[in-house]
């Protein structure tokens, strides 16, 4: 099955992400990886949005992955697992538009081809405590948290 620019845009977006975290924020670097992998410009929009809307909002979502974490601390997660779970939260806390069916099918298929099969039982778990979550704070309008400043 291809991928689809969607699946790619998170793909990117992830892969940022973990570069992020490893070395810090790294125009060259990132413009390297993003520009190898081109896309479509509404796909390019919504890779850059979904980078900087999770690097902005990381403490939110850190503190909300943690939150579902039963009997685990993110620092014991690998930094591949966390970027992903720190890049679907922010999808489903931020990105009210998108469905959360999709983004935890998107964001499992992303784990099993990136990061381990095994990870995805942890992701699966994490990621639908955090969208039954927003269901029941929001069911009606899915409005998304506050953006801190």
């Amino acid at each position: 099955m291809p991928i689809s620019s969607r699946r790619q845009a998170r793909i990117l977006a992830y892969q940022t992400l973990y570069q992020r975290k490893k070395i810090g924020v790294h125009p060259t670097g990132e413009a390297l990886l993003l520009g190898a992998n081109p896309l479509a410009e509404k796909y390019s929009d919504f890779c850059h949005e979904l980078i900087e809307t999770t690097w902005k909002e990381l403490i939110t979502v850190d503190e909300t992955i943690q939150r579902h974490l039963l009997n685990w601390k993110q620092t014991r997660i690998s930094e591949s697992l966390n970027a992903l779970m720190r890049i679907a939260t922010s999808e489903l806390l931020y990105f009210p538009d998108i469905d959360g069916k999709i983004v935890l099918n998107e964001a499992i298929e992303i784990c099993r081809s990136h990061v381990d099969t095994q990870a995805t039982k942890i992701l699966n778990g994490v990621l639908h405590a955090i969208w039954q979550e927003k269901s029941t704070l929001h069911p009606a309008s899915d409005t998304p948290p506050e953006p801190t400043a």
